[in-house]
């Protein structure tokens, strides 16, 4: 049986693949934002051998939540399914640590919380199909000196979640290290944002599992990405210098260096 951390797993697809792979007989800890929602989370998810809690939306919290899943640790696979989407919001938002706090959320928690935890034996980023609508930026990924757009700066960081997914597979060849997109699903993100989905999250959750828990000798998705969808990673996500300019700056600004 696997051991297994997921972020964001409070609600919507994380929780959807919690809940399949508790019910496999996997062991499962959970992520949530704050002390209620951790509650709520294992309320939902009993089978859950327990939570961590951690705001990525400040850099000193990534750091605590990265002790805090040490402890409960090690892991055979690390699920970075945690994430936000702003996608109308016509002003962009800042963290207390002064980053866009989609790009800090999604990209920079993502990257510090991967190089601060022991490795695993297998790295998820969930992604998107948007990252085709993405754009790489990586002299102003804060909107300091563009106009800013919520769907581009969400569709960056799920190209950036690609990136990282691949670069760390290549500077980590003894970890499977992959992207997923879970496709358009019903979440509480998609929401807010004024969209209806066609699929709900246990779809894409028990996808997510699957991949998470792999069956003995099960190959990776071609190109370590997965997606019901038509887009796939080209050229820009399988140049390595993309990819080692984008784990440059995440170690710029996390202060933290691939190890």
């Amino acid at each position: 049986m696997a051991r297994v951390l997921i972020t964001g797993s409070s609600t919507g697809i994380g929780q959807a693949a919690a809940i399949t792979l508790t019910g496999q007989g996997h062991q499962v800890v959970l992520h949530a934002r704050n002390e209620r929602r951790a509650e709520e989370a294992l309320a939902a998810v009993p089978g859950a051998d327990g939570v961590v809690v951690g705001d990525l939306a400040s850099l000193a919290e990534v750091h605590e939540l990265a002790a805090q899943a040490e402890k409960a640790g090690p892991f055979d696979t690390v699920v970075l399914n945690a994430g936000i989407g702003r996608l109308h919001d016509p002003e962009r938002l800042l963290t207390v640590d002064g980053n866009e706090i989609t790009f800090q959320v999604n990209t920079l928690s993502a990257y510090l919380l991967t190089v601060l935890l022991p490795r695993p034996k297998r790295l998820i980023f969930t992604s998107s199909a948007l990252a085709g609508s993405g754009v790489l930026d990586l002299d102003d990924p804060n909107y300091d000196h563009r106009p800013y757009h919520g769907r581009e700066a969400y569709g960056s960081t799920k190209l950036h979640l690609v990136l990282l997914a691949l670069g760390f597979g290549r500077r980590w060849p003894e970890v499977d290290s992959l992207a997923f997109d879970p496709n358009f699903v019903a979440t509480q993100m998609t929401v807010r944002n004024g969209d209806v989905a066609p699929l709900d999250s246990a779809h894409a959750g028990e996808r997510l599992a699957r991949l998470a828990a792999p069956r003995p000798g099960a190959p990776l998705p071609p190109n370590s990405y997965d997606s019901e969808r038509a887009w796939r990673p080209g050229r820009q996500e399988n140049d390595p210098a993309n990819q080692d300019g984008l784990l440059a700056l995440c170690a710029r600004l996390t202060g933290v260096a691939v190890p």
